[in-house]
């Protein structure tokens, strides 16, 4: 398996308290959203509708809502891809040391 550098582990950990803060801010916007009210919903959506103004701020959203959820599943599948490697890289080497073993 090959070894990260330093630099290279450095790197992988700001990508994942990255990755942390953007859920963090993207659950609680999602959570701020599961409590409103579905009547409150409907009056709000209404409204917007009828004047043509469509934001996720009339709903007491974040505008980059969208843009922090695009930003957190690129650095998640970024995360996951490398995980992956090293998963595989450890069947190569367990499945290496078991052939030699039954030799």
């Amino acid at each position: 398996m090959e070894m990260l550098s330093l630099k290279e582990c450095q790197q992988a950990m700001a990508a994942l308290d990255a990755a942390d803060k953007l859920n963090a801010s993207v659950e609680k916007e999602l959570s701020q959203f599961k409590e409103m009210d579905t009547n409150a919903i409907i009056k709000r959506a209404s409204k917007m509708l009828m004047t043509g103004n469509l934001s996720l701020e009339a709903f007491g959203l974040n505008p980059t809502l969208f843009q922090q959820i695009e930003q957190l599943t690129k650095l998640n599948n970024k995360v996951r891809a490398k995980y992956r490697g090293c998963v595989q890289d450890n069947i190569q080497q367990l499945e290496s040391v078991e052939a030699t073993a039954d030799e």
